[in-house]
């Protein structure tokens, strides 16, 4: 059984991985079909609107069709700029399209209405996930736009729109901000580098009073100031789903971002108990489930039993039935057998009667010859006195008569004679008869015995069966009784057992729950000291930092403003040289018109080519002068943002100093929790010893029963 196990495992994994495998390639496959799909609505939509593709697009869908670097369902088009109508057409068609997850758009320089008409596309999209509309300095149409599609889309999880302009405009902010207070599916939203001041950061504390699914939120660089932060302080006793927020950069009080912080962990904290709380409920219902499930399997094999028991003696009823059944039949052929004697001795009898009636007839005529024979011999006899009488006179005629007489009376004593002899002869057929239906009755008697006595048999032999039947149902149920009044005796003495152990296992878990309350109050109050501690020396050095981070922020904006203005003077300058690139192309070919026109009059032209020429040497020698500017500017450009990075660099030590800091008590607490999680280990591994003592428990049951 082991061996099959095993073989029915390998044959499991090897058909999964040969699934999973099919499954890539199909995906790859489908990837490509989908992109090509895309590219080709795409065209599509553009020969519909009159719009020339743009060839930056398709050649960015053709490299993401033909090797998916990031999977089938990222649209990658960052750093493409893009038109109007483009933007009007991939909204369109990611209206419909069903193929991508996650769209970026980062640094492709949209302007307000393509980004309306694109993010317009979007509202009935329902498989985008992720959007990036980093870098596209979007302001109050953009803002409007975003907060339609938060508020119509129902399946985006991360919106990152750092580096746009969106808090410039407050109505339109606050539209974004409604949106955002609508949506039921977004959880993550990056606002860094907005222009967001404290009447937007309003704004957004009024949504997070109703949205109910956001967790992280970006806020970073940006002026929201102290009410500001007060107003998102306050949004947070509402919202109960957020646990992460940044506002570094944003003038926003320490003590009020260690309140946030603080609401925030409390939300992290709830999240967390919530998440264990529904993991500890679907196992027990898991196990209640796997419990039930070997009940009601024990359930249905002791009814499978109790079934094949009532089938068994169902099927010995039916052969007991169809044998009464066949002595039955047999008994009714023998009755119709008897029927049949019966209406033969019925026949038997008449022809007996008959016969009777004939003989009855026979002696009445008989005694009838008789009387008229003895009327004869009277009326003779007086004839014979007559003649006696008259003897003398008529000897001779009387002995002729008496003669006469004589000879009559002999033929008439024949015929009695032959009459007695018939009488005989059928007196003789009477008894034979009587003799035959005496035979036929007692043979019928004894037929009739011995069928009785067969039934009787029998009848004996199935009421001898259906006792032994009886019997043994009887006995396999009064075992059964038995044996199921024993298992649960014994289920009864082990529940007992059980429950003193149960009990024994509670009194102790509770007994290392105090303990472990006490030890965790212990921990958490020295851990509550040691982060006050600690968090009032991290707000000093931050507080240091961020004055020092101000500083070198205004000088940084200082800096910007300079190259702003320095870029400025540059792209006067490179639109001043393109101007006279312009002019020179111009007058190159002003040159070779004049060339082609005036070939015989070189020499009295050569004075004028010649101040032609000087004119554009010295244009050139400008040109080459404002490029060696250039090149100072941008030589002090090099240099600022060096000194840039120098000032990144050494914030960024300083940040690695605290971060040490923090990875030193995050090791501290760290441990202090896997001393928790070792106590809970020894709980978890007390209710598996508990559990096994169940599953043991309910399989004595179910061996007991079987």
């Amino acid at each position: 059984v082991l061996g099959r196990w095993r073989l029915t495992q390998t044959v499991e994994i090897t058909t999964t991985l040969k699934q999973t495998q099919l499954f890539q390639f199909l995906s790859t496959a489908i990837s490509c079909t989908s992109m090509d799909e895309f590219r080709r609505l795409y065209l599509q939509l553009c020969k519909d609107h009159d719009t020339e593709p743009q060839e930056s697009v398709l050649q960015q869908l053709k490299e993401l069709g033909s090797s998916p670097k990031h999977g089938p369902s990222r649209l990658d088009l960052s750093t493409i700029s893009l038109h109007v109508d483009t933007c009007a057409v991939l909204g369109k068609a990611l209206s419909t399209d069903r193929s991508f997850s996650e769209i970026r758009l980062s640094d492709c320089m949209l302007n307000e209405e393509g980004a309306k008409l694109f993010l317009h596309g979007l509202c009935s999209n329902t498989t985008v996930k992720n959007l990036d509309l980093k870098g596209n300095n979007l302001r109050g149409v953009g803002a409007e736009s975003i907060g339609k599609l938060l508020k119509f889309n129902k399946s985006l999880r991360s919106v990152c729109l750092e580096w746009n302009s969106l808090g410039m405009f407050a109505s339109s902010f606050t539209i974004l901000c409604e949106g955002l207070g609508a949506n039921h599916t977004l959880q993550v939203l990056d606002l860094r580098n907005n222009q967001i001041t404290h009447d937007e950061a309003a704004e957004i504390a009024a949504a997070l009073k109703k949205n109910q699914t956001l967790r992280t939120l970006d806020l970073r660089w940006n002026n929201v100031g102290i009410v500001g932060g007060r107003e998102l302080l306050s949004s947070l006793q509402h919202n109960k789903t957020l646990t992460k927020m940044e506002l570094s950069g944003n003038n926003v009080p320490a003590d009020t971002i260690k309140a946030i912080e603080q609401a925030l962990s409390t939300n992290a904290d709830r999240i967390l108990l919530t998440s264990e709380y529904q993991d500890r409920t679907r196992m027990l219902t898991n196990e209640i489930d796997s419990i039930k499930k070997d009940r009601t399997m024990q359930v249905s094999d002791l009814l499978d039993r109790i079934d094949q028991q009532n089938e068994n003696l169902s099927k010995t009823q039916r052969s007991s039935a169809h044998k009464i059944g066949r002595l039955q039949e047999a008994l009714e052929e023998r009755k119709s057998s008897f029927k049949s004697l019966a209406a033969k001795l019925k026949m038997t009898e008449a022809a007996l009667a008959l016969a009777e009636q004939k003989s009855h007839d026979l002696g009445k005529l008989l005694t009838k010859s008789r009387q008229e024979n003895n009327q004869s011999q009277v009326h003779h006899q007086a004839e014979l006195i007559k003649e006696k009488e008259d003897r003398n006179a008529s000897e001779a005629k009387m002995r002729k008569e008496l003669s006469d007489v004589h000879d009559r009376n002999l033929h008439l004593e024949s015929k009695v004679d032959e009459l007695e002899r018939r009488n005989r002869a059928q007196q003789d057929q009477v008894f034979e008869l009587k003799e035959t239906v005496a035979h036929l009755n007692a043979q019928m008697k004894i037929t009739s015995t011995q069928s009785d006595e067969r039934q009787q048999r029998e009848q004996q032999k199935h009421k001898d069966a259906m006792k032994d039947a009886d019997h043994l149902r009887q006995q396999e149920v009064s075992r059964v009784r038995l044996e199921a009044e024993e298992t649960e005796r014994v289920l009864k003495e082990r529940i007992q057992k059980m429950e003193m152990h149960r009990m024994e296992l509670e009194e102790e878990i509770s007994c290392h729950k105090s303990s472990l309350v006490s030890e965790k109050s212990n921990y958490e109050e020295q851990l509550q000291q040691a982060k006050s501690r600690i968090k009032h020396e991290q707000q000093q050095r931050v507080s240091q930092l961020e004055e020092r981070l101000r500083r070198e922020q205004m000088s940084k904006e200082e800096l910007q403003n300079h190259s702003d203005h320095q870029s400025s003077q540059i792209t006067e300058l490179q639109s001043k040289h393109t101007g006279a690139v312009m002019e020179i192309e111009g007058l190159k070919r002003k040159i070779e018109d004049i060339n082609q026109e005036l070939a015989g009059k070189n020499a009295e032209k050569m004075t004028a080519v010649e101040k032609v020429r000087l004119e554009l040497n010295q244009q050139a020698a400008k040109l080459e002068a404002e490029k060696l500017s250039n090149s100072e500017l941008n030589e002090r450009l090099e240099k600022l943002e060096k000194q840039l990075r120098d000032q990144n660099h050494r914030h960024r030590e300083e940040r690695r100093d605290l971060e040490t800091e923090v990875t030193s008590l995050r090791e501290q607490v760290r441990m202090k929790d896997a001393e928790i999680s070792r106590i809970r280990d020894d709980e978890a591994q007390r209710a598996r010893m508990l559990q096994s003592a169940i599953n043991n428990y309910v399989g004595g049951a179910t061996g007991g029963r079987s």
